[in-house]
């Protein structure tokens, strides 16, 4: 009997293996209908074409260019300072200035040294500038298109009222359970039929309730706030980011928009210092390989003018997503870039970063959830009240009967052992990540502490030592060449020229170190005002 039980286990095993085989082989497996990216091709493939594509002649520039046989046009000698081919730029011809009689004029000359000489470009400004009476837009007005616009932010008031439901259904009592219930009923029972009874036996109703005891619902509503109040600092948080985003993006613009201007009037200026070395090597005073130099400034100038206005471009568009409004058109912003930064303390803004900065806060709520989740983990062997109560009708006896039960769980091995260690734990790791993200806040505080008052102190002395010193010598060399040529060359010019502008170029780039910094210890003190009702610059 047992040898023939095995072999029919045999058997059906051997069958479910065969059949799971064929099912898998046949059936259609059902699939989400999420959303699948579009399939990919060779990465790169198109692109490697390209790049293998060499437009100059490779060349080894780690060894030193060998002479070759180049005509020099002074001298009709070998040059071994001929620039190797890979340099772009070196194949270009060399220019062939014309030699002017005595009769030729002021003007013949102009013309023919210009017919040699590349044109420059019009300077074209397209960065919007404030101007009187135009509307603007200010950092107030855009913090309140992004508190009213922004996804970010709504995304974390839905995301509270989700935490905030689950409050109300961690506090709420178990369901009683309602049912029918027979007893003693006895279908096949041949009842006489002079006899007063019958086979129905005992019907009727039940409710079964579960009541919870040691005031549990209570706590788990208290862990279950811990989670709605943290999402309510989410809240607060997403305004901060966005708030910080907004003034970067501001910033940003701001600096773009005043780098425009400067690059303008460099551009401007280096347009008329290549105008005047032409006019120079018209009138024979200067070679005519100089002009080549001071075009290339000039290019270079509308370099930096195209870098700005690319990042107002830029910057406007990072505005216009942060403020939760991507399509908003390009519009005027109020303010400077070169407006003197705020005032921040450093024990003022330690003092609200440890006070108010939304990871500290959900850090401290996140250990507070934890010590009352160990409460609750504590009670919960604490046993609840099961009971049982039910109304039935005996058919036989033709009384009605009511009856109760009152039950509970004996802890007897499920202390909840493993849940309260865990809850103990817990506190324990949560602590120490609450002293974790004040370190790590308090480094990045020290950080950008740093970058501000450094940045601040730089911007401060280009803005009012270096900058006038260096305006108040390009000035000088101007009057001075143009009272005592024999001393000052036109090339003192165009260096103090040079110094003024990478000065400008140094300045810019501290007032844009100066204002990221001051965003990033704003959005770590989570100040609402960069400047302080008393310290509101002039």
């Amino acid at each position: 009997m047992l040898r023939a039980a095995r072999k029919f286990r045999g058997r059906a095993v051997v069958l479910g293996c065969l059949g799971l085989t064929a099912g898998c082989a046949t059936e259609r497996v059902d699939v989400a209908d999420g959303r699948l990216p579009p399939p990919g091709g060779l990465a790169d493939s198109r692109t490697a074409a390209v790049l293998a594509t060499t437009l100059l002649p490779t060349t080894n520039l780690t060894e030193p260019p060998k002479a070759k046989a180049v005509l020099s046009v002074s001298e009709g000698k070998t040059s071994p300072f001929d620039l190797p081919s890979a340099i772009p730029g070196s194949a270009a011809p060399p220019v062939q200035v014309p030699r002017f009689g005595k009769d030729a004029t002021a003007a013949d000359r102009d013309s023919e040294i210009r017919k040699i000489y590349p044109e420059v470009s019009p300077v074209v400004h397209t960065v919007p500038t404030p101007s009187s009476g135009s509307s603007q837009l200010s950092l107030g007005d855009l913090q309140q298109m992004a508190l009213a616009n922004s996804p970010r932010i709504r995304k974390a008031q839905a995301e509270a009222d989700v935490a905030y439901g689950q409050v109300i259904q961690a506090g709420l009592h178990p369901n009683p359970t309602v049912g029918y219930q027979v007893d003693q009923w006895q279908p096949n029972l041949d009842v006489p039929a002079e006899s007063k009874g019958n086979n129905s036996g005992q019907q009727g109703g039940f409710i079964n309730l579960l009541i919870k005891t040691a005031g549990k619902l209570s706590l788990a509503q208290q862990v279950a706030s811990y989670d709605h109040i943290n999402a309510l600092v989410a809240v607060r948080k997403a305004q901060v980011d966005v708030a910080a985003q907004v003034r970067t993006a501001y910033f940003a613009a701001l600096v773009a928009q005043q780098s425009s201007e400067i690059n303008t009037a460099l551009a401007n200026l280096a347009d008329e210092v290549y105008r005047l070395q032409l006019k120079r090597v018209a009138a024979g005073v200067a070679s005519g390989h100089e002009p080549f130099q001071f075009h290339a400034q000039a290019v270079q100038a509308r370099n930096a003018l195209t870098q700005a206005e690319a990042g107002y471009q830029a910057a406007w568009k990072q505005l216009a997503a942060a403020i939760g409004q991507p399509d908003l058109p390009v519009s005027t912003l109020a303010g400077r870039a070169d407006t003197p930064a705020p005032t921040l303390d450093p024990v003022v803004v330690r003092a609200r970063l440890i006070e108010q900065h939304t990871e500290l806060l959900t850090a401290r709520n996140q250990l507070a959830q934890a010590q009352t989740n160990l409460i609750l983990q504590k009670r919960q062997p604490i046993p609840d009240l099961q009971t049982n109560t039910y109304q039935q009708y005996d058919n036989l006896a033709r009384t009605y009967q009511f009856g109760v039960q009152i039950g509970i769980q004996l802890p007897i091995s499920d202390h909840n052992q493993g849940n309260i260690h865990s809850a103990k734990s817990k506190i324990a790791a949560t602590g120490e990540a609450l002293r974790t993200t004040e370190n790590d806040l308090l480094g990045r505080l020290g950080e950008a502490f740093g970058r501000y008052e450094a940045n601040v102190k730089i911007a401060r002395n280009y803005r009012e030592q270096m900058l006038p010193d260096l305006t108040h010598a390009y000035r000088g060399v101007v009057r001075q060449y143009q009272v005592e040529p024999e001393k000052v060359g036109f090339n003192d010019i165009v260096v103090a020229q040079q110094n003024l502008g990478q000065a400008l170029q140094s300045y810019l780039a501290a007032i844009d170190a100066q204002w990221k910094a001051v965003v990033d210890l704003a959005a770590l003190g989570q100040l609402d005002e960069l400047y302080p009702e008393v310290a509101l610059p002039k």
